[in-house]
């Protein structure tokens, strides 16, 4: 299994100003749902994979695959490009990709049905609990921060991690994303991505092993 790691473009801002410090905060890894394409501009905190509309009427358009809402904002609540989202109509459960989102409309790539509906939207980015996973992720141990004046950048290592599944599988995963957990907003530092989906069969093991985070 390869890794891949892209830096949030939030992190880069959080660094200037000096609000992550990457060699004292406490930083965790949160694993991801299947196919989750990772973008760098919009996915900036951890409420951006916990976004929630709470309880509101959402109009669903079938010709224009649409979400509305009257009032309040999605972006607001964290939704962005990329969320898998669904509800609790039983009508337009979802799961749903979002394909654009403004304050008051969200579009999506599936099909959806006419019907106006008394509901709450939630994004499904992170792996829900249970079979050896904990929604929040692991804390990530063991850090050191290192300057390379070679390549004109900043290396992060860390300790490895491991999951374990135990009563069934554990995904598919498509990766992790780390969160820098001392950050009010809990800003995302990157994704890495593990090359392809992975399923952790029930007794089996998830390790994220010999990882270099390279930022330059």
């Amino acid at each position: 299994m390869s890794h891949v790691f892209t830096a949030s473009n939030h992190l880069k801002y959080m660094l200037a100003t000096k609000e992550v410090d990457l060699d004292s905060d406490t930083f965790k890894m949160i694993l991801l749902r299947d196919g989750l394409v990772f973008n760098k501009r919009d996915f900036a905190t951890y409420n951006n994979l916990k976004a929630t509309s709470g309880s509101l009427t959402l109009t669903f358009v079938f010709g224009s695959s649409s979400i509305s809402r009257a009032t309040g904002s999605f972006i607001t609540d964290g939704f962005v490009v990329g969320n898998r989202v669904g509800t609790t109509s039983a009508i337009n459960p979802g799961p749903f990709t979002i394909v654009t989102v403004s304050a008051l409309q969200i579009t999506v790539a599936e099909t959806i049905v006419n019907e106006v509906f008394a509901c709450v939207m939630t994004a499904q980015d992170e792996l829900a609990s249970g079979n050896g996973y904990t929604t929040g992720g692991q804390t990530i141990t063991g850090l050191a921060l290192t300057e390379d004046d070679t390549d004109d950048r900043a290396e992060l290592v860390f300790d490895d991690l491991t999951w374990t599944a135990s009563g069934g599988d554990i995904g598919p995963t498509s990766g992790a994303m780390i969160i820098d957990d001392t950050t009010a907003d809990k800003t995302i530092v990157g994704n890495l991505h593990f090359g392809s989906d992975q399923i952790i069969s029930d007794g089996g093991h998830l390790h994220v092993m010999d990882t270099e985070i390279r930022i330059s």
